[in-house]
């Protein structure tokens, strides 16, 4: 629009669109670029070829097409825009602009932060009609507290959002609405209001009428009230349950598909990534601490004959079978892992040699008291397994690493299958000693 002096635009402060007959912006100057960057605006939508009518509110929309008709002289409407950092408020203004020499006409839209002029008005005026009128013009829910979280305003959207009549709530306690589990979350943050002069924000669960909790998400601020001296609690409310509901149910997706990554799905015991990943977590946190530390290696003897004789489906069920043995006895002092085909460990933090040992010859004995049958077992009428067992003794400081360690009971359980297997073959280590044993 070359008869506008882009310059002019520039030079002022406010946000400022022109807009012509059919509501195409033809023109923004720099603070309307720069106000939208800074608040993730897209500018494909508020920028010059974009139709601003089709962004308007719709009592904008309307207003700013009886400014182009010229059946208003202009058109004012205020509004909050509130950002996670502040509370504000703005001022648009409608004005018609008419080129002479084009016999053109267009509007201009300016955008004016009016946010102090409306913190000094709370602050200068405390009159119930005064606040429900800042509070018609906003969807939120708007309330003033004292130091101690007592409501001294409470706007019309109250009924709309929680269901009370403002009586209902004027003169009580904010706590007395605040789900149990979240006082100390917003008592916590009447503290921190108080000494810190920011905007703060909380989300919490607050009590309809109809006895149901609705997630609120309010933004704090302390103020000076009209008389000068007594500050009080601006707080600006709004109901944020349907996007806390999402939110919780992702976590929870999330958190399921996390546990599952470390699931083996045939079994359900720890599959091989979790066992890398914990090793040697726990092998250190149980040096740190000077205790011992038991590996078990397990395989299944003669397997494969078991899956040439009676199949994979009845191998996969046997597979499940002894895992759940192996995990009911071992699931509340260690981890029981699948680390490839037969073959399970058992991590053992804190469990010296004597306690590991006794533990294989129970998990050795509960498999073969499964009683599951295995015509072509060498060994037995049924399925049993061989164990290899691998102590550390922390206190006499071993010179071994996690990789080490399980190399160590990798041999003993090799031992154990030389031996004839259903057998439990021991290797102790301390200092650079190692003892074997059966």
């Amino acid at each position: 629009m070359t008869h506008i002096n882009q310059q002019v635009l520039d030079s002022l402060l406010d946000q400022i669109a022109v807009i012509n007959q059919d509501g195409l912006i033809i023109a923004v100057n720099k603070s309307w670029i720069n106000f939208s960057h800074e608040n993730d605006g897209d500018l494909s939508t508020s920028g010059i070829g974009s139709n601003y009518l089709h962004v308007c509110k719709k009592k904008v929309r309307k207003g700013i097409e009886c400014v182009l008709t010229g059946r208003k002289s202009h058109f004012i409407f205020e509004y909050s825009c509130h950002s996670k950092t502040e509370i504000r408020w703005f001022l648009l203004r409608a004005t018609p602009f008419i080129n002479n020499a084009d016999d053109d006409s267009f509007v201009i839209v300016s955008h004016v932060d009016i946010t102090n002029q409306k913190l000094i008005e709370f602050n200068l005026q405390r009159s119930e009609n005064y606040y429900r009128l800042i509070a018609e013009s906003s969807t939120d829910f708007i309330s003033t507290q004292t130091l101690d979280g007592v409501y001294t305003y409470i706007s019309h959207m109250c009924n709309l959002t929680l269901g009370y009549d403002s009586s209902e709530m004027l003169g009580k306690s904010a706590e007395a609405f605040i789900h149990p589990e979240d006082v100390n979350l917003f008592t916590s943050l009447q503290d921190l209001i108080q000494n810190e002069d920011k905007i703060q924000t909380i989300t919490y669960r607050i009590r309809c009428k109809n006895g149901k909790y609705i997630w609120f998400e309010t933004k704090c601020q302390v103020f000076l009230a009209s008389n000068g001296e007594c500050e009080e609690i601006l707080c600006i409310s709004r109901d944020v349950t349907t996007e806390k509901l999402k939110l919780n149910q992702l976590e929870r997706e999330t958190h399921r598909l996390q546990k599952a990554i470390f699931i083996d799905e045939l079994t359900g015991v720890h599959n091989r990534r979790f066992f890398n990943k914990i090793l040697n977590e726990e092998y250190k946190k149980s040096i740190h601490s000077k205790n011992d530390f038991s590996l078990l290696m397990i395989d299944i003897d003669y397997f494969k004959q078991y899956n040439d004789t009676y199949g994979h489906p009845k191998g996969d069920q046997c597979l499940s079978l002894v895992a759940n043995t192996l995990k009911s006895h071992v699931s509340d002092i260690g981890f029981v892992c699948r680390i490839g085909g037969e073959e399970f460990c058992i991590i053992l933090p804190n469990i010296n040699n004597d306690q590991a040992i006794s533990l294989a010859n129970k998990l050795r004995y509960e498999v073969e008291e499964l009683k599951v049958p295995h015509a072509n077992s060498q060994t037995s009428l049924y399925i049993t397994i061989s164990i290899g067992v691998a102590t550390t003794i922390s206190h006499h400081s071993p010179q071994i690493d996690s990789s080490e360690l399980l190399v160590l009971a990798d041999q003993a359980l090799y031992k154990a299958k030389e031996d004839g297997r259903n057998h439990v073959i021991n290797n102790v280590v301390f200092d650079n000693f190692r003892r074997s044993s059966s």
